[in-house]
């Protein structure tokens, strides 16, 4: 069973949608290897893409060639294909780290963390300095539910780059989904001892503050956020969130509202915004704003949930319980959702 997740907490991940690049010391190889490997640390993907096929057709055998082809293919969203370069790399040479980190990212980006956690094993296993692989393999346990795992994993991250918050960060929230907040917080300023401008840390005290029920430690922090980067949606939600529990609806609404200006989609943000104007009595807006968070996120168990109580208000016990049953499909221990079941079953 997956942990509970705190609200819109951000975690600095290390396998992203698509496959980052992964760059070794320079390596030795044909001129034209070189000159394909400079494009791809260029970020020239097609040009790449053409570059290392043809080092593939002059040199069959090159484990190196078939590992940036596949991590070049990633970057491009031909997944399928870029597996089966990768997995020709390591045919070739099964003790290259980099081959397993990609073959990794591919499967993360796929949602096969159990494949995905194993390639990172390797990795680490092959080259246990490699930060990259380490932030990897710490992502897949928090992804599977090894919170502990993923904490011992991402604590040997920041020994291998002392200077790199993103170990820091990711402990914080993992820390807070176990409800250790002073752990987290201590996680999180240690990220901004090293970097006093990270967003992300400022964003997860404001989410970790806001868990403790500290609203005012929650506002300063979220407005640090936006003070590095006024159009950070999730800061603008996280203030609006805030302020709604100290009773500020219209700086409430203002702030999600900013929120969904900067990111349209963001789910959080209308789910926010609907329960101010539902507060508020504008129950037309607020059925509006629900349906929009869920259009956009559509699994956010929380979403259903509020939903279906805002539904029930309105007397509309019918459509509740539909949004209540959604909820439990989407998690089957949600005891809210159940509960609001439980109970309109009762009365219809």
């Amino acid at each position: 069973m997956m942990p509970r997740k705190l609200m819109t907490l951000i975690t600095v991940i290390a396998a992203s949608s698509v496959v980052s690049p992964v760059f070794a010391a320079e390596e030795p190889g044909s001129s034209e290897f070189q000159k394909a490997d400079a494009l791809y640390k260029k970020l020239k993907m097609k040009e790449a893409e053409a570059a290392f096929r043809e080092v593939i057709r002059k040199e069959p055998d090159n484990a190196r060639a078939h590992q940036r082809l596949g991590a070049v293919l990633g970057a491009m969203g031909e997944e399928e294909t870029a597996i089966l370069e990768t997995k020709q790399s390591i045919k070739l040479d099964p003790k290259y780290f980099l081959s397993h980190i990609i073959l990794g990212q591919l499967y993360a980006n796929q949602g096969k963390m159990d494949l995905a956690l194993e390639e990172f094993k390797t990795a680490v296993a092959l080259k246990p300095t490699s930060f990259r692989a380490t932030q990897d393999l710490g992502f897949a346990y928090a992804q599977m539910g090894k919170l502990d795992d993923a904490i011992a994993t991402y604590r040997k991250a920041a020994q291998i780059d002392a200077k790199d918050p993103r170990p820091h960060i990711n402990m914080g929230v993992l820390m807070a989904q176990q409800n250790k907040f002073q752990d987290g917080i201590k996680a999180e300023e240690e990220a901004l001892r090293l970097d006093s401008n990270c967003v992300e840390a400022h964003v997860n005290l404001g989410n970790i503050y806001a868990e403790q029920g500290n609203a005012e430690r929650a506002v300063d922090s979220f407005r640090d956020a936006i003070r590095i980067a006024p159009n950070h949606p999730n800061a603008h939600s996280g203030l609006g969130w805030m302020l709604a529990k100290q009773g500020d609806a219209k700086g409430a609404q203002a702030e999600q509202r900013k929120a969904i200006k900067y990111q349209p989609n963001f789910g959080p943000a209308h789910r926010r915004l609907a329960q101010v104007l539902a507060d508020g009595g504008n129950n037309a807006e607020a059925a509006k704003e629900f349906q929009e968070a869920l259009k956009w996120s559509p699994k956010d168990v929380t979403a259903r949930v509020e939903f279906a109580q805002f539904l029930e208000k309105q007397g509309k016990k019918a459509d509740a319980i539909t949004e209540y049953k959604k909820a439990l499909e989407i998690n089957p221990n949600s005891k809210i959702a159940q509960e609001g079941i439980d109970k309109l079953s009762k009365t219809q």
